[in-house]
């Protein structure tokens, strides 16, 4: 797994960033974003991964950040989105909505260290959205919502979701998905999203 700083800007090649809205270790949807992560690897481009978990933020309030100005996480985090070509998001699915862990991380991310708000690190970003859940869905209700949110924050969200429905049965003991159809999506859609970022570079 090739891992760079978070924000350093000498590449010659795409890359992306890549993080889950979820922090659980045996995360299902951890595992759906390493293979779409594997796959855009795979073509050449360079990938950050990153856990929201190290980001730390706090829970997102007006008078916290007025009294406390942004968390030095999200600074960071702000920098990497600007640092690279696009991102690559896991979107768990709680109650047919985005989780709060990627919702509330997102919400800082969309503000700036003087308080206000300021998309500049997400436009004209790629985006990519991975999805799974236990139901035949696969997390789409969750990954249309962040659909909406990301574009709304000026990115440019390619329309295939990576989704795989019935992640209990998708995946083996090991953490392997078993489904060759769709490894076979994952490497689809990490060609259509490194060749885009290219003509975008």
């Amino acid at each position: 797994m090739q891992v760079c700083s978070w924000f350093d800007r000498r590449r010659t090649v795409p890359s992306f960033l890549c993080f889950c809205g979820s922090a659980r270790a045996a995360s299902f949807n951890q595992l759906t974003l390493d293979v779409l992560t594997d796959a855009v690897q795979a073509t050449g481009a360079e990938v950050t991964r990153i856990s929201l978990r190290d980001v730390g933020a706090p829970l997102y309030d007006g008078d916290l950040e007025a009294e406390q100005g942004q968390p030095d996480g999200i600074k960071r985090l702000r920098r990497a989105i600007e640092a690279h070509n696009g991102l690559l998001i896991g979107c768990p699915e709680y109650n047919g909505y985005i989780t709060p862990l990627l919702l509330n991380t997102l919400n800082w991310a969309t503000r700036s260290e003087s308080a206000t708000p300021d998309l500049a690190p997400f436009r004209n970003k790629l985006v990519v959205i991975s999805s799974t859940s236990p139901g035949s869905l696969g997390g789409m209700r969750a990954s249309r919502e962040l659909h909406n949110f990301m574009t709304g924050t000026g990115a440019l969200v390619l329309p295939q979701v990576f989704s795989i429905p019935r992640a209990l049965d998708a995946f083996d003991d090991d953490g392997n998905l078993t489904d060759d159809r769709a490894l076979g999506q994952a490497e689809v859609i990490a060609a259509r999203l490194v060749d885009m970022a290219s003509r975008l570079a």
